[in-house]
């Protein structure tokens, strides 16, 4: 899977989730990623399997780290 978004200013990063499970209650995958990536390319997952993204922005400030909503989810379906 590669997913691609717009640059935020101000933010310290992002931060995704890529499950199985269109609620991300069980077999999700999370990463953070700092403020200069604009896309990332996930390898290893099942092919032909439908998963479900979603991505975040967060802030630190005074020790403690502030997070945005979750945007909207997207299916996805990997190839072979």
């Amino acid at each position: 899977i590669q997913m691609k978004w717009q640059k935020k200013s101000g933010v310290t990063g992002y931060e995704i989730q890529i499950s199985r499970n269109k609620k991300f209650k069980k077999s999700t995958y999370t990463r953070k990623l700092g403020s200069s990536q604009s896309s990332i390319r996930i390898k290893g997952l099942k092919p032909k399997t439908k998963y479900y993204v979603r991505i975040r922005t967060y802030q630190t400030a005074g020790g403690k780290v502030y997070y945005s909503k979750w945007s909207k989810k997207k299916s996805v379906k990997t190839k072979k």
